[in-house]
């Protein structure tokens, strides 16, 4: 609810035109009280406000008659009561004068006639004689009073409906936001189906949600209650009988409730499934069709459409049994209050007809609102479930907590090419001062945030003892791999699929963190530098060529907005792109559509390489970079990456057997340790698995 803060002005004046609509329905169903007594008693309107302020000055009970006042009952503690009337006495004088006159009244006087009496009575006197006009005229107070009520209720529904749209665009808003900042580890949890469910689905069902809170959950009680006002005045005995069944009504509203919000939460999920389902088939259907996988992937659909189908059905069987268990218990709540009214009004003779017939209104007039309240509570909790769901993934953890954090100590900053510290040495000499932190390291503090911005690298980069194991998972992926790159080298890291690879440089950039060991940069672990400085330095081309929506310059300037258009057509030639750029009907300005299904997979792949050499990152990590490229654009594609190289510090996941040789250290990996490192000839020599996949030819030869 705090997201309605920014709102408030519009909440507090939808809530005050409730208010108004509740007024004026309760004034409505008032407005009825004449009709009935001018209907069912032959009483004149005049003759009605006149027989209110005798019994109110009197303390009495009249009896209904049109001919003359008979007094039906005393109030103990009325001035009747004090002056020794009884039932049965009849008041004269007069009823147009409202001056009771009674052989007891002499030498008695009586209270004046209060204010909003004495007003219904001048407007009461200006009503014609004639049953037929004075009903006219009231009808048509109601009327006008109906168009007040609807246009007051136009403002309060549209009013609740904008707040509810802008809060639940805020919490998108920040649900997305913080969707970019967790870690990798969730998406590996609960995948991109699910966050898009939750975004898309359960955040429409939140907006429904406060629609109704601020809609109907407002304006139904609130007319409800000015009803009940308006029937304890009438007859209070009448009404108390009435709230008798209150409790038992909420019972069962609570009841239908939970179970509406149990069914919702399992339909979400379910929900959140088949979205899964209908975006793996979509994106692979090449590989669908080519398998004629079309009935089994029918057939896996169906199966968790029937599981969300099912809990559809079970929400409405709940939405619907819950309607005709609260109407027939209504029903049986009329038949009591009938029963009792009837003894009030033959037996005691403290209600007339016509206040029955308003009370009876009144409580119709509740009973509707608490059938919506009904509806309204099993709306609520699909909203109660679709808000479960969003907060919990915004109660996640974040790479970037925005908490306080306790600083470490930020290590001096090299500058220039020659002598960084001023004190003769060259920069292979000078030492990398270590980070000893007074208090407990940052990254070990829950909530704390490291300040330290990680400076460019200038000696080298560690794996110490580094042992990292997924969510869920029984083994390590990487298991106390140590490893020292200098700056400016390369790496080729090689294995079967599942050896690690990819896992220990994910780790680099911190998309996940090792359970034990470290990671430094120049001495200074990753950990404690913020993720901007140490993800800045790090340029990454993955196995699968990313192409955002937008056009092709914006995709290779992709994260530096402010980058030129030279810069861009200046990386593109360097990764061999600008030609097939230029043969695009707009050239850099070409729109690629998702997924960038206008270029070849060689195409989508230099645009990425000319998006990491714009970005001029220190560290570059080559994940299968050359997997997707075809043997006539490989040359082109293997000197764009030679040209990518250049004076960085470089890790490679390779198949390439040009790429590998090329490197100036090979890692062999294992089960997820490190096996073998060196040269080509001497793991040949000396790491058996590295013989293994050589002579296997896992390796790919390069492309005549």
């Amino acid at each position: 609810m705090k997201f309605l803060g920014p709102y408030r002005r519009m909440v507090a004046v939808s809530v005050v035109c409730a208010l108004l609509v509740g007024v004026v329905f309760t004034s409505g169903l008032g407005a009825m009280l004449p009709i009935f007594k001018v209907l069912l008693e032959d009483q004149t309107v005049a003759h009605w406000m006149d027989q209110q302020i005798v019994e109110h000055r009197l303390g009495v009970k009249l009896a209904e008659s049109a001919d003359e006042l008979v007094i039906a009952k005393v109030s103990p503690d009325g001035a009747g009561a004090r002056m020794g009337l009884k039932p049965g006495d009849t008041v004269s004088g007069g009823v147009a004068s409202a001056n009771p006159s009674v052989s007891r009244l002499q030498g008695h006087s009586l209270a004046p006639v209060p204010w909003h009496l004495q007003l219904g009575r001048n407007i009461a006197q200006r009503f014609p004689a004639s049953p037929v006009k004075s009903i006219a005229i009231v009808f048509g107070v109601i009327f006008l009073l109906a168009v007040f009520g609807s246009t007051v209720r136009f403002f309060q529904e549209h009013l609740a409906d904008r707040a509810a749209i802008l809060a639940v665009n805020d919490i998108r808003k920040r649900l997305y936001d913080h969707v970019l900042h967790v870690p990798m580890s969730f998406f590996g949890l609960k995948g991109t189906s699910d966050v898009t469910s939750r975004l898309v689905q359960d955040a429409q069902g939140l907006q429904d949600g406060f629609k109704t809170i601020l809609g109907q959950t407002i304006q139904e009680p609130v007319k409800a209650l000015f009803a009940l006002g308006l029937s304890l005045y009438v007859s209070w005995q009448l009404t108390l009988f009435i709230v008798l069944f209150a409790p038992l009504m909420g019972l069962l509203i609570r009841k239908f409730g939970k179970k509406m919000r149990r069914a919702s939460r399992k339909a979400l999920q379910e929900s959140s499934s088949m979205l899964g389902q209908v975006e793996g088939t979509l994106v692979g259907i090449r590989v669908v069709k080519a398998a004629n996988a079309e009935r089994f992937e029918r057939r896996r659909y169906r199966n968790i459409m029937r599981g969300l189908v099912d809990q559809q059905i079970r929400m409405s069987r709940i939405d619907t049994l819950s309607t005709p268990t609260l109407e027939t218990l209504t029903l049986l709540v009329v038949g009591a209050v009938v029963v009792f009214a009837a003894y009030l009004v033959k037996v005691k003779g403290s209600l007339s007809s016509a206040e029955f017939f308003l009370v009876m209104a009144c409580l119709m007039g509740m009973a509707e609102s608490l059938r919506k309240v009904s509806k309204i509570n099993n709306h609520l909790q699909r909203a109660n479930a679709a808000a479960g769901r969003i907060f919990e993934t915004l109660d996640m953890p974040v790479e970037r907590p925005r908490e306080l954090e306790r600083p470490l100590p930020t290590p001096r900053a090299n500058r220039g090419s020659g002598d960084p510290s001023g004190n003769g040495k060259t920069l292979a000499e000078t030492r990398i001062p270590s980070i000893e932190p007074t208090a407990a390291p940052c990254f070990t503090t829950p909530g704390c945030r490291p300040r330290i911005k990680l400076p460019p690298v200038r000696r080298e980069i560690r794996f110490e003892h580094v042992t990292f194991q997924y969510a869920n998972t029984t083994q390590p992926a990487i298991e106390d791999v140590s490893l020292i790159v200098p700056r400016g080298q390369s790496v080729a890291v090689v294995g079967r699929n599942g050896s690690g690879k990819t896992t220990l440089l994910a780790l680099l950039p911190r998309f996940y963190d090792p359970q034990s060991g470290r990671i430094t940069i120049d001495g200074i672990d990753t950990r404690s530098v913020t993720l901007t400085s140490l993800r800045r330095q790090i340029g990454i081309v993955t196995q699968d060529a990313v192409i955002f929506p937008g056009t092709i310059a914006a995709n290779i300037a992709y994260g530096m907005p402010l980058a030129t258009r030279d810069a861009i057509e200046n990386a593109a030639q360097r990764a061999f792109a600008h030609d097939f750029i230029m043969e695009k009907p707009n050239g850099y300005d070409t729109v690629l559509g998702e997924m960038g299904g206008q270029l070849s997979g060689g195409q989508k792949q230099r645009i990425n390489i000319a998006r990491a050499i714009l970005r001029a990152s220190p560290i570059l990590i080559l994940d299968e970079a050359t997997s997707q490229v075809d043997a006539e654009s490989e040359h082109l594609i293997q000197s764009a990456i030679n040209e990518l190289l250049k004076g960085r510090t470089t890790f490679v996941i390779a198949h390439r057997f040009s790429t590998i040789t090329s490197a100036d250290t090979i890692v062999v990996m294992d089960r997820g340790r490190i096996v073998g490192q060196g040269e080509h000839d001497e793991l040949l020599r000396t790491c058996p698995t590295y013989q293994q996949l050589y002579e296997r030819q896992l390796f790919v030869p390069p492309a005549a």
